[in-house]
């Protein structure tokens, strides 16, 4: 799949579904790449679902979550669903006091968890 060594993104296909890891904060193109990675591996590859690790993203801010969220929307609109997995519990507790709105959102808590939901083999991702 697609991989950047400069912004830490690697795409990974596992059957129909693509996961997108990331190794370090959203900033300096990290974001870019991600979208990247993550549209062409729906659009062009035909990957059903997008799980986003994101176990290595130590810092998030609200901006960058927000910014997130919009391109897991856009996969979304193409046709993917997607669970957003590794979310560090500094990161949720800054979301949650700066009450940045995470409605919606399908998370778990790991890469296992959400293959076998997706495959429906598992509970619901909370939304």
């Amino acid at each position: 799949m697609s991989s950047s060594s400069t912004t830490s993104v690697t795409g990974t296909r596992v059957e129909d579904c693509l996961v997108v890891t990331v190794s370090r904060d959203l900033g300096g193109g990290t974001l870019d790449a991600v979208r990247q990675v993550m549209l062409e591996g729906v659009q062009r590859d035909g990957a059903a679902s997008v799980i986003v690790d994101t176990s290595g993203v130590p810092f998030m801010d609200s901006h960058e979550f927000v910014a997130l969220r919009r391109v897991m929307h856009m996969a979304e609109l193409l046709g993917a669903r997607c669970v957003l997995v590794g979310l560090q519990p500094g990161i949720i507790v800054h979301l949650m006091a700066s009450d940045t709105p995470v409605d919606g959102l399908r998370a778990m808590l790991g890469l296992d968890e959400a293959l076998q939901v997706l495959k429906g083999h598992g509970r619901t991702p909370r939304d």
